[in-house]
């Protein structure tokens, strides 16, 4: 007796004989002339730069905290950062006492440099003043020697007049708020050291200043 045949499997459908299609490729990116982050340089950083004044022509503890102005305060040792127009800049001592300055923000270095250059008052030797002065004056050159480099700054106008209105019978923790908060409503310009810097306000700005606001702040009596 003969075993029964088993029965052939059917045959392989055409779509089963394909061959499986390679995976896609990867996405590309969407912006294809963008580098990747790693390729990009770090924006080379300002320097401090000599302003070819020695401590002698202009001392900054002796000329920037004397009440002065009140819109330039100290970030670091022997360093003091204010702003002059449109142009927020520090100024410190080196090792050897001159005096270097730093631009943190301006629309124009070359503009900020002649700003602080007038600002300075830099056009007066200081050294030979002092050297006149003690000639005539015997008391001044006993003093002298303690007071190289107080620099009196040439400010703007309007601006030295506005500090001056707050200073009228206060101490200086109060002028300096009061005057704070009129820089306040100037541009701000930028951060430095914790201290936030404005430009001046005009005096269009000021004038839309209430009463009550100006109360708030600290002014009056």
């Amino acid at each position: 007796m003969k075993r029964p045949r088993q029965p052939s499997p059917p045959p392989l459908s055409p779509a089963s004989t394909k061959q499986t299609s390679p995976p896609p490729p990867p996405l590309k990116s969407l912006h294809p002339n963008t580098p990747p982050i790693s390729s990009k340089k770090p924006k080379s950083h300002p320097k401090w730069v000599p302003l070819n004044l020695s401590q002698t022509e202009l001392s900054l503890p002796l000329t920037f905290p004397t009440g002065q102005t009140f819109r330039w305060k100290q970030t670091g040792p022997l360093q003091y950062t204010g702003t002059i127009g449109p142009h927020l800049l520090s100024l410190k001592h080196l090792q050897n006492g001159d005096v270097s300055y730093f631009i943190h923000f301006t629309p124009s270095e070359s503009a900020a440099k002649l700003a602080l250059l007038d600002f300075l008052n830099v056009s007066i030797s200081l050294a030979k003043l002092w050297e006149v002065f003690s000639e005539n004056d015997s008391r001044f050159a006993e003093l002298a020697k303690y007071l190289k480099g107080a620099r009196v700054l040439r400010q703007d106008p309007v601006e030295c007049l506005v500090q001056f209105l707050c200073s009228s019978n206060n101490n200086i923790g109060r002028i300096t708020k009061m005057v704070d908060f009129i820089s306040s409503l100037g541009t701000h310009l930028g951060s430095v050291g914790g201290f936030d810097f404005h430009e001046f306000p005009s005096l269009e700005r000021l004038s839309a200043v209430s009463e009550e606001e100006l109360r708030q702040a600290g002014f009056g009596y």
